[in-house]
């Protein structure tokens, strides 16, 4: 007899500070399970480059040879020149890591967006400010945020690679 594990029911959370943002980083990236989406203006306040976060990037990239992190940004430079640890896996991951910057309309897009699975995500609205929702296992609303990114990703273009060189 196969007892089925009941798939949790969608849940939202309202989050009011930049560390609350931080945290729910966190916690999608620790439930994403193939793919893994990350839209923000330049990655200065995501701290993106902590040991820990890179330590669950690293492990999500681990988990499976499928499992694929797409990262759009306005600005590359903070990047380029501060997140040693994430310019590492991309170098050990860059067959499924992937940084690209927008352009053209999506340059003057205000929100940022992680999305885990089209399954998860959070949203902040404005990048300046602290506020944000957090919605777990609720995929109608992630297919939306899904094609947000999509939107966002085909206005953009690759701009940071695996090697020092460009090629």
């Amino acid at each position: 007899m196969t007892v089925e594990t009941p798939t949790p029911g969608p849940e939202r959370l309202l989050l009011s500070t930049r560390r609350e943002y931080l945290e729910a980083l966190e916690r999608l990236i620790g439930l994403a399970q193939r793919e893994l989406r990350i839209f923000d203006a330049d990655f200065f306040h995501l701290k993106i480059d902590a040991l820990h976060t890179h330590e669950l990037l690293r492990d999500f990239l681990l988990r499976g040879r499928d499992n694929r992190l797409y990262i759009a940004v306005h600005d590359t430079e903070y990047i380029r020149n501060h997140c040693p640890r994430l310019l590492l896996l991309l170098r050990q991951f860059s067959d499924r890591m992937f940084i690209h910057q927008t352009q053209g309309d999506a340059a003057r897009i205000q929100d940022c967006l992680v999305l885990a699975d089209r399954r998860h995500f959070v949203r902040r609205p404005v990048q300046a400010q602290p506020r944000a929702a957090l919605r777990l296992n609720d995929e109608p609303e992630s297919q939306g945020m899904y094609l947000r990114f999509s939107e966002i990703w085909d206005s953009s273009f690759p701009a940071v690679s695996a090697t020092t060189s460009g090629l």
